[in-house]
């Protein structure tokens, strides 16, 4: 499987943003953030450019990287499930969550689809943004920020938060963007990613003060405490962000794992066949059913640390590649 034309950028963008909202706690403090942010962005864009040009389509690791893509998705239902289970209890079960984030697939399998998705959705979710942080700016308190000096363990914390892996650093190589815009969109992507991250966490500081790293579901807990209450009376208006969110996430993982099976994917519009989706739901569910009782923070812990395992394969292996290269075709 070859490197693929389509322009995923905004998807994977999207991707990444609502990973930081959809978290169930905090990861530091956001003065060890914002100074660590730098140098976590600069190692997570040279990850996407090195990973990207050593991307040489290896029948093996497409496979691994399939499996990876399939239990980061089911992680992603149980963990929105865990969201609703703490924000709305009694509200969805399993089984209602799987159904109401997969169903959606089924439209947003086709590319140009799941791109004006995800374009709409950051449009949106920029909007609720700004109305949330309106909503909690008379709650915003200075006294409320971290003060004493930073310990080996904050800054530990900040860079083992800042340098998670998700699976969208690794997809970025299937879609790269034009040989001259690689650079800069990597740059783009790592800063937006961290950036946005720092902002919600030195945001959340502020709202809670020394209590934050406690708090369970803090970006959710903060919309809902607004002066504006507006997450309170339009309940259905945040559950159903969350759902397209990870439903998004869902369907871009989708069209990655065919595509890396050996699927039409690249080929056309349509990420799989219809004939293929009930296997992929009930493949979910019942992946859903087996992880359950998974505890979270740790599986999305060592999901980062199989995605630097996987990133450190492929850039060994391409530097070997383009090593022996060399030496068969000398300049």
């Amino acid at each position: 499987m070859q490197k693929s034309n389509v322009d995923f950028y905004p998807v994977l963008l999207l991707s990444i943003l609502a990973d930081t909202l959809l978290r169930l706690h905090t990861g530091y403090w956001a003065r060890a953030g914002l100074l660590a942010l730098p140098a976590s962005a600069a190692v997570l864009a040279a990850v996407l450019l090195l990973v990207s040009t050593s991307w040489q389509g290896n029948a093996l690791l497409q496979k691994v990287l399939c499996v990876l893509l399939a239990i980061s998705s089911a992680l992603e239902i149980l963990r929105l499930h865990a969201l609703f289970g703490s924000v709305y209890p009694g509200t969805l079960g399993l089984a209602g969550t799987c159904f109401v984030v997969l169903a959606p697939v089924i439209y947003l399998r086709r590319e140009p689809a799941l791109r004006q998705t995800a374009n709409a959705l950051l449009v949106f979710g920029a909007a609720c943004m700004a109305i949330m942080v309106l909503s909690v700016a008379p709650r915003l308190r200075v006294p409320n920020l971290h003060a004493a000096p930073l310990t080996g363990q904050d800054w530990q914390a900040a860079f083992v938060s800042q340098l998670a892996l998700p699976p969208e650093y690794l997809l970025f190589a299937l879609w790269p963007p034009q040989p001259g815009q690689r650079c800069r969109k990597a740059v783009t992507f790592a800063a937006s990613a961290l950036g946005f991250d720092a902002a919600v966490h030195l945001l959340l500081e502020l709202f809670f003060g020394a209590a934050m790293p406690t708090r369970q579901t803090p970006v959710q807990g903060a919309a809902q405490c607004g002066a504006l209450s507006i997450f309170n009376r339009l309940e259905w208006l945040q559950i159903l962000l969350w759902c397209m969110a990870v439903t998004v996430r869902l369907a871009l993982y989708l069209y990655a794992m065919v595509e890396l099976w050996g699927g039409r994917a690249g080929a056309g519009s349509a990420a799989a066949g219809l004939d293929r989706y009930p296997l992929y739901f009930g493949g979910m569910a019942l992946l859903c059913a087996v992880l359950r009782t998974v505890p979270l923070e740790q599986a999305f812990y060592w999901r980062s640390a199989v995605c630097w395992g996987f990133a450190a394969v492929v850039m060994v292996t391409g530097g070997c590649q383009w090593l022996v290269s060399c030496i068969k075709h000398p300049a």
